[in-house]
């Protein structure tokens, strides 16, 4: 059984020796699947494996095993490759069969590939690129860090006993050791040099690569990935956890030269340079396992036990409890801004009828003072308690300056990325108290009209030049406002401090974050309520249409359909927030207060 220096420090070794023992052209593509599945399928082998998120590019060893948290941001047309060839020694002319699956070139000196040989076969494999999780938020980071900065120990302390402990323990440590040889090695990094700051997607290094991250300003890890499963449907904007064979070889390592390329044309020339960075900026992982991830959040496995929903169902309704003391200290004591907070930072799109993504509920808080620091203030708590949030100040020059749509590059072949390119979950907070009076140019028009369809229907029209093309998301939008937001919202509510406001914002949320512990356990809450299943018995919905109907009988302006498909939301919210997944009687009681009293509110 190859050992874990083996399998993690050398996989190609690994995936070779499978190679060489095979039985069929199948079966051995089949045993490298089922070995890397079995051997990450384990937590704390699992945990063993590096991070691309967690280290800087150039402090990974090249040619081993590697994670890579990420989101498509671009899908390009599948890549041909010898799957099988035949080789001839150059000295002795023995022939052998050799493969290049796992990796991006034939490196095999002292032989020659027969490439006229009836024996080759071509293999076909997907290519994404992927970029580190906008919008990812530091403790998110930090707790990913720090559970890689531990590894070693996070091994050794395991329920298995003798020799398997010891040699858990020696396993780790063989990870490390390998690690830190190579951190030691002499190398000369790639040279980063900043710049100004640049249009959304464009953030070029100083070999002038382009690393399209759709927020402006984010700086994460990027990376071509390969899938060998065809079948696997990979889509843009979706996020996963791809394991694969790290390679930044050589041949990719200085930026795209035009003299290599005599003979081809220049718009084929610029897609060539486009999808063939520097393998130091933009490195390659060939991929032996992967996982769409449903969340991102550290604290808790990607995939949910049992044991931890019934837990939540247990304790959801006191955690419900401690979220709302502290939103209503965020919100200045105003509990029904806390309770709209709280049901927002729960909505999610759990189904689409027609064009209606049922289940989002975007919010607009008003009655914010101008030239205030409470939205950033406001927004930095919130990044505070979800995975995946950006602040976005609606200034002039952003709306006309910003490019929010993504859009198609036909020389290069390539998705340009835009502002609104985000994955599912993703939490915008948009500040319209920074809108000033002035005009907005085409481009500030067309970014509205943007944003205003992805808050009515979590659509965005991606930009393909001779057409649009609708993509779908799953993005929470908060709109703090001095009165009703331009944009179209679901729950428009008045923020109407009952304690006084603090003189000094700044120090008053500074002192407003509860204990760590405490933190944690509303980051795990706000999590599994936004994943919970929900369902509705038809006798309760048949109550709530005879409460619509005598409702709309008593007084025809009281309740209208928009109301009611809204109410029904919250009141799906109500019971995710109390841990339920089926809607009760009791909480649509609840709802409709809730509602009345938002509305006195707001007269």
């Amino acid at each position: 059984m190859p050992s874990i220096e083996n399998w993690i420090l050398n996989p190609l070794d690994v995936i070779n020796r499978m190679f060489e023992s095979r039985e069929s052209d199948t079966e051995w593509k089949q045993k490298v699947d089922e070995f890397f599945a079995r051997k990450l399928q384990d937590e704390k082998l699992n945990s063993l494996v590096p991070s691309m998120n967690n280290e800087a590019l150039h402090n990974l060893p090249p040619n081993t095993l590697m994670k890579f948290r990420c989101m498509i941001q671009d899908s390009y047309e599948p890549e041909y490759f010898l799957d099988t060839y035949q080789l001839v020694d150059k000295s002795t002319g023995d022939k052998k069969t050799g493969s290049s699956r796992y990796k991006d070139v034939i490196d095999r000196p002292g032989y020659d590939v027969i490439m006229e040989s009836k024996d080759n076969e071509t293999g076909c494999r997907q290519v994404v690129y992927c970029v580190a999780v906008p919008g990812e938020n530091q403790w998110v980071k930090q707790v990913y860090v720090s559970y890689s900065s531990r590894r070693p120990q996070r091994e050794v302390v395991t329920d298995c006993g003798g020799n398997q402990m010891k040699r858990c323990h020696e396993e780790a440590m063989d990870v490390t050791r390998a690690h830190n040889d190579y951190l030691s090695t002499p190398k000369q990094p790639p040279q980063i040099t900043p710049t100004s700051y640049p249009p959304p997607g464009n953030e070029q290094t100083s070999q002038n690569v382009e690393k399209h991250h759709p927020i402006p300003g984010e700086d994460g890890p990027v990376c071509i990935v390969k899938v060998y499963d065809e079948t696997m449907e990979l889509k843009v904007n979706e996020t996963y956890e791809f394991t694969g064979v790290f390679s930044v070889d050589p041949i990719f390592s200085t930026p795209f030269d035009p003299m290599d390329c005599n003979g081809v044309d220049e718009d084929h020339m610029m897609e060539l340079k486009s999808r063939s960075p520097p393998s130091s900026l933009v490195p390659r992982l060939h991929v032996v396992s992967m996982k769409p991830l449903k969340h991102i959040n550290p604290l808790l496995p990607a995939t949910i036990p049992k044991k931890i929903s019934e837990d939540f169902t247990q304790s959801a309704r006191y955690l419900r409890d401690d979220l709302i003391e502290f939103l209503k200290r965020l919100t200045f004591g105003d509990e029904i801004v806390a309770q709209s907070l709280l049901f927002h930072l729960l909505s999610r799109v759990y189904t689409r009828t027609g064009t209606m993504a049922v289940g989002k509920l975007t919010l607009n808080i008003t009655g914010i003072p101008p030239n205030s620091s409470y939205p950033k203030l406001f927004a930095d708590v919130i990044a505070n308690l979800v995975t995946k949030t950006h602040y976005l100040p609606m200034t002039l020059d952003n709306m006309n300056k910003l490019k929010f749509t993504p859009k198609k590059d036909y020389q290069k072949n390539k998705l340009e990325p835009g502002f609104l390119q985000l994955s599912g979950g993703t939490h915008l907070v948009i500040d319209e108290t920074q809108l000033h009076p002035g005009s907005l140019d085409p481009m500030g028009v067309k970014n509205v009209q943007a944003l205003s369809s992805l808050m009515t229907s979590q659509k965005v029209d991606y930009d393909f030049q001779f057409y649009a093309t609708p993509f779908y998301h799953d993005v929470n939008c908060v709109v703090l406002s001095e009165a009703k937001s331009m944009l179209p919202c679901d729950l428009q509510v008045k923020l109407t401090p009952d304690t006084p406001v603090a003189t000094n914002l700044e120090e008053y949320f500074a002192r407003l974050p509860p204990s760590d512990e405490m933190l944690n356990k509303l980051r795990v809450y706000l999590t599994l309520g936004w994943m919970g299943d929900y369902d509705m018995e038809p006798s309760v919905m048949k109550q709530i249409e005879n409460d619509f109907v005598a409702s709309r009988s008593s007084d025809n302006e009281k309740m209208s359909a928009d109301d009611l498909h809204r109410l029904l939301v919250v009141a799906r919210l109500q019971s995710a927030s109390l841990g339920k997944s089926k809607l009760e009687l009791s909480d649509w009681s609840v709802v409709k207060q809730f509602d009345e009293t938002r509305k006195e509110k707001m007269k």
